[in-house]
């Protein structure tokens, strides 16, 4: 396969009260344990972004779990002054894969698919990026990437801009359509969802 996964755990979690989203339990087990679970028979190697550096639960897993990185912009006196999002997560990861291609996947879709790499690689053809589209929605968290297309994300930061679907809006990506309705990618976002 010759992947790595990065698995993105550092949402604020402002809708669960500002808890570690990753540790919330659903069905008895953490969310980060239900998508690891899910794509480790599917990459050759895992990497967890965080941005909490003082939870000791994340010291304690079998896989390496990297800190975001800050990025300044460029109006902003070479300081980086708050947490930049989920491309800094990535890119402080990507500096760790030696595999070819990365999966990224957020912490908070515990249903992913067992075929996922499989569809987005047969999917990715000539681009860079193959992103998960559920049917109804683009899943810009949810794609497979050239390792080296990573690197566009530190140019991308340094103008000051943070979205995931700006970045992929400016990258070669295919969509990879999975079946409608089947809620493999829904992102437990609220305490509710976790029952």
């Amino acid at each position: 396969m010759d992947t790595t996964a990065i698995v993105l755990a550092g949402g604020k979690g402002s809708r669960m009260n500002y808890a570690e989203k990753a540790w919330m339990l659903h069905h008895g087990k953490p969310l980060l344990s239900h998508v690891v679970d899910s794509i480790s028979p599917q990459v050759d190697m895992i990497l967890i972004s965080r941005n909490n550096t003082s939870d000791p639960r994340y010291d304690e897993l079998p896989y390496p779990c990297i800190a975001d990185v800050a990025f300044a912009a460029n109006d902003n006196d070479g300081e980086a002054t708050e947490q930049q999002g989920p491309l800094s997560g990535i890119s402080a990861c990507a500096r760790h894969v030696k595999t070819s291609l990365t999966l990224v996947v957020p912490c908070d879709t515990p249903r992913l698919p067992n075929n996922l790499m499989r569809k987005l690689l047969d999917g990715l053809g000539d681009a860079s990026v193959a992103v998960v589209h559920d049917g109804n929605n683009e899943q810009p968290l949810v794609f497979l990437a050239l390792t080296t297309a990573l690197e566009e994300i530190d140019i991308y930061l340094k103008t000051g801009r943070r979205s995931v679907k700006g970045w992929l809006e400016g990258m070669n990506h295919n969509r990879v359509y999975f079946e409608t309705g089947s809620d493999e990618f829904e992102n437990i976002n609220t305490i509710d969802q976790l029952a």
